[in-house]
Order: structure tokens, then sequence, then C-alpha cells
């Protein structure tokens, strides 16, 4: 009878443990936010809480690198290239020429949005979507231009 008490007891042990759901730190900024979350291709919809003026499409890749097409101040995009790395919630990254990311970003990813923080004095809150980056984007940001082309409009 003692055994099979102690048995019983084992066996509540178990499933009080096996049913216990410990709380999901996964996307929260601080939580443990994986790499892999970071992974695909990003649209940016909101800067600063407002639609930005400019058009920023980055590709964060399993290999740990990254592409940033972005059109800011030209009429065309510029494609930059490099490594990131992810500690915690924190993203860094080097650019393809051995710069470093102006800061480091804390990042939550929720669903299909990406919301990243950056580290500096007064914070920047940029907004990604997830998307699929247009072919034509990847190939203007690609394609050599002639500073002697100007543009009809």
């Amino acid at each position: 009878m003692k055994s099979f008490k102690i048995l019983s007891m084992m066996l509540l042990l178990a499933a009080m443990l096996v049913g216990c759901d410990k709380e999901n730190n996964q996307n929260k900024p601080g939580g443990g936010v994986s790499s892999s979350e970071l992974v695909g291709e990003w649209v940016l919809t909101s800067w600063n809480e407002e639609t930005p003026e400019f058009s920023v499409y980055v590709a964060f890749n399993d290999d740990a690198t990254f592409q940033i097409y972005q059109q800011t101040w030209t009429l065309f995009y510029e494609l930059f290239e490099g490594s990131y790395n992810v500690s915690g919630s924190i993203v860094t990254g080097l650019y393809s020429d051995g710069s470093i990311w102006a800061s480091g970003y804390k990042f939550a990813v929720e669903g299909d949005t990406l919301t990243m923080y950056s580290q500096e004095d007064t914070s920047v809150a940029s907004v990604y979507t997830k998307c699929e980056i247009p072919e034509e984007v990847k190939a203007e940001a690609t394609t050599t231009r002639s500073l002697e082309v100007v543009p009809l409009l």
C-alpha cells in the first residue's frame, strides 16, 4: 500500500510538471527572441509612429547576412549588404565595407510584424511587415547608374 501511495504521488508530480506552461518570453523586448524569428523579408511601414516618406526593404538570411534596399534621398534603390548578430533580443550588424551599424536594435517579432528600437540616446521605433521584396527593387538596386542620367520627372 505504501509503494502505491509513493507511485501515485510520483505520477501526480509528473503530471503537474508536464502540465505547467511557463510564460513564453518569445517576441517580448528583453525576452528570449531567437534569430530565426528575424529571418525573412520585411518592408518598413512605420518610422517613429509615422508613415515613412521613403522606402526600405530588409532581408535577414539564415546565414546571418542581410541586404537592405533603400530609396531615401535618391530616385533609385541603393543596396547595402553585410552580416548581423543576435544576442538576446538585440541585433547588431556589420556592413560589407567593414563599418558597423549606427546602433544596435532591440527587436520583437509578433506574427508578421517586426518592431525594432534603436539603442541610441533618442530611440527610433521602426515597424516592418513581412513581405516579399519585389524583383524590380532588387534589380534596380544592383544596376549601375550614370551620374549624367536625369530623371524624367
